[in-house]
């Protein structure tokens, strides 16, 4: 009797055992293909006081005390103003993809190589001031990453990324004012067809340029826009979604297959 007790004992834990495997593999298998969400419309919020404290601390409004020189090279070799930046040390080597000018400031777009780290701070934003025909060493460094559509949770589209990244350029007074009342907006995306049929009400990006970064094509737009400040006064970034930005900024584009 105690042996067929024990049998029976026996029995029901590898029945358990079984089961409770069954169950994690259906739960692992659930995890795994579960589609992404769809970020557009889940809340976002711009932590502009996290972000601002990571760029570098300048002296910017006192432009006395910058040093000035004659090319956008010998201005940029001089970092004595964003060495204590967040995003500015752990790059080996760094490409420069796009300059724009303004009158009294130039905006200098990088992309960088970083061996430790693939996936992030792969851009930065540079900023230097000009004035009669010199450049300022840069005063004011920002970075970011664009490989968004990878998000192991959530899939961002081609539109996504767009606003994310223009809105943040507009809200950090990154966008160049041309002076003639149009401002610069750039970003990137991994699909060429899809960057390249990127419009905002209407109009298409100026330019595109491919990039390649640790073997992943990436293509950087940039478009001249009027009325972004006009369009994004109502949205709230402490609470807002993607699809709000992109929405009031009429952004199109045409998925890919």
């Amino acid at each position: 009797m105690k042996q067929k007790m024990k049998n029976v004992i026996k029995v029901v834990i590898i029945l358990a055992g079984i089961l409770m495997l069954a169950v994690i593999g259906l739960g692992v298998y659930f995890i795994a293909t579960k589609p992404k969400a769809d970020i557009s419309e889940i809340p976002q919020n711009l932590g502009l006081s996290v972000i601002l404290s990571d760029t570098a601390s300048t002296s910017s409004e006192d432009e006395e005390d910058l040093n000035w020189y004659a090319t956008l090279d010998e201005a940029g070799e001089d970092t004595s103003l964003i060495e204590n930046s967040a995003f500015f040390g752990g790059y080996d080597t760094s490409e420069r993809i796009k300059t724009f000018e303004g009158d009294d400031q130039c905006l200098a777009v990088n992309a960088y190589d970083n061996p430790k780290n693939e996936n992030n701070d792969f851009v930065s934003f540079v900023l230097y001031h000009k004035r009669g025909g010199k450049y300022s060493q840069p005063y004011r460094i920002f970075s970011t990453w664009i490989d968004l559509n990878s998000d192991d949770m959530y899939r961002y589209d081609c539109d996504d990324e767009a606003v994310s990244l223009l809105s943040l350029e507009d809200a950090l007074g990154l966008a160049i004012d041309t002076g003639d009342g149009n401002k610069v907006y750039s970003g990137f995306w991994t699909d060429e067809a899809e960057t390249r049929l990127l419009t905002f009400a209407g109009k298409k990006a100026d330019g595109v340029e491919e990039v390649d970064y640790f073997d992943t094509l990436y293509y950087f737009w940039y478009i001249t826009l009027t009325d972004v400040e006009e369009r994004l006064q109502d949205i709230d970034y402490g609470s807002y979604t993607c699809q709000e930005l992109i929405d009031a900024l009429e952004v199109r584009y045409e998925k890919a297959e």
